[in-house]
């Protein structure tokens, strides 16, 4: 909505300038709008003052006779009846929430067989105009200023046991000055029980509307209104709306991923304390949103600011595992010796078969047989020993305990490391390190099979 500038306007569905309401004390200067429930006009009350006054009239269901109302069939006649108690609804909430950053209702009133109500004329634009036309004011700052008050005006709605229903970017209107006015009520409805509680949405918008809305049931509450308020902001940085909430619900329950990118996997402007507080408005499991405004407010407080900082990745060092390759290969240089020496000398391959003795004989074709190899006799070549020499009796039992200390290690460097970590976001700084100190790194998890495997196969 945009009241700053009115539409002229020749649509014979609309009042025309110069018609009088509640004898005379509002004056119709021209249209400003028409949606699909209802005309907006700017208008001229008793004191001079410029003023809006809303009409009931939805399109499609009626025609206008002069200045009259009138269904366009008797069938439609119903729908229209229905439509403007609803309307006299939307002024009664209006006139109960008297906040700085909701929209005022003057008078409501019935006349032409229509129903009308008198506003507050609000000045500037709303948020889907600026995004449009003043997007360089769309300010980290700027929009922290407008969420917040924003989250001030639903918390008092809903203090009033009120869902709007409605929340959108066009919704939102901002003056000059950056105050919030939020506007149109006209989905406003009571979650509790009653004549007047729940219902379905009249006008669900994709990408702005939960889930909930697209039901007709109890499944809205406050939360329904912060997910709008979130996927409103959502536009607002990224410049489109997140994805419909019915199919980000329906992907999920077929056990696809959510088609949702949250914020806070992007590089935006706003801060993290911003961006996340987004992100968990806009979880399709309700449980998982904010359940009051109150709440949203209390986590931009409590969130930190500065995206909080990646794990490190341990990185090893260099000049440390060239050493250990260098001690590795003088290891083994000085155990291969000591290895050839012990190695039985039964350790040998097999003959070569001989030639056949050509005196003839009874043996003359048959080969000697060779030396028969002892049990134990390859044992010698798969014998293993650590870089010290010692020999490992069961190579298996040695292996899984080098895992287990490797892997100890790393979880106790891990959790020093996440320590210190937590310490330097919780002072909202990086602390430097003491003089001549080095970054802790995880040293290199050996490769104990082409080591020690190396090792005895050069004894072999």
């Amino acid at each position: 909505m945009n009241p700053v500038v009115a539409v002229e306007t020749t649509d014979p569905s609309a009042l025309p300038a110069g018609t009088r309401l509640l004898n005379g004390q509002y004056e119709i200067l021209d249209r400003l709008q028409q949606g699909g429930f209802g005309i907006t006009y700017i208008a001229r009350d008793s004191l001079e003052r410029q003023v809006v006054i809303k009409e009931c009239f939805p399109a499609g269901l009626c025609l206008r006779a002069g200045t009259r109302v009138r269904p366009v069939s008797a069938r439609a006649e119903a729908q229209v009846d229905r439509l403007k108690r609803q309307f006299m609804r939307e002024a009664r909430i209006m006139a109960m929430l008297d906040h700085p950053h909701i929209v005022a209702v003057h008078q409501v009133f019935e006349e032409n067989d229509s129903a009308y109500m008198a506003l507050d004329l609000v000045p500037g634009l709303d948020l889907l105009a600026l995004l449009d036309n003043q997007p360089r004011r769309l300010t980290p700052g700027f929009l922290e200023s407008v969420l917040r008050q924003s989250l001030d005006a639903l918390r008092h709605i809903h203090a009033h046991g009120i869902l709007h229903r409605d929340i959108a970017p066009d919704n939102i209107c901002v003056d000059e000055a950056g105050a919030v006015m939020l506007i149109d009520f006209g989905a406003a409805s009571r979650p509790a029980t009653g004549p007047e509680a729940g219902g379905p949405v009249l006008a669900v918008k994709d990408g702005y509307s939960p889930w909930e809305f697209y039901l007709d049931g109890d499944y809205q509450d406050p939360s329904s209104d912060l997910y709008s308020l979130g996927a409103s902001f959502y536009h607002l940085i990224t410049g489109q709306a997140p994805p419909n909430g019915r199919d980000r619900a329906a992907a999920l329950r077929s056990g696809r991923a959510d088609p949702f990118v949250p914020l806070c996997a992007g590089d935006w402007a706003p801060r993290h304390d911003l961006l996340s507080s987004i992100d968990r408005a806009l979880q399709v499991d309700r449980s998982a949103r904010f359940p009051s405004a109150e709440a949203w407010i209390a986590s931009l407080d409590a969130t930190p600011r500065r995206r909080p900082a990646a794990p490190r990745i341990p990185e090893f060092d260099a000049q440390w595992e060239a050493g250990v390759k260098r001690l590795v290969r003088e290891t083994n240089e000085i155990l291969a010796p000591h290895l050839a020496a012990r190695r039985p000398e039964t350790d040998q391959e097999p003959d070569a078969p001989q030639e056949p003795d050509r005196a003839g004989g009874p043996d003359a074709r048959r080969p000697e047989p060779a030396q028969a190899r002892p049990a134990d006799a390859g044992s010698a070549r798969r014998q293993w020993f650590d870089i010290i020499g010692n020999p490992i009796a069961d190579l298996e039992a040695w292996k899984a305990e080098q895992e287990r200390e490797l892997q100890a290690r790393a979880r106790r460097l891990a959790r020093q490391t996440s320590a210190a970590e937590g310490a330097e976001t919780a002072a909202d700084a990086p602390r430097p390190r003491p003089p001549g100190s080095a970054a802790r790194t995880f040293p290199p998890i050996l490769n104990w099979r082409g080591l020690f495997r190396g090792a005895a196969s050069s004894a072999g």
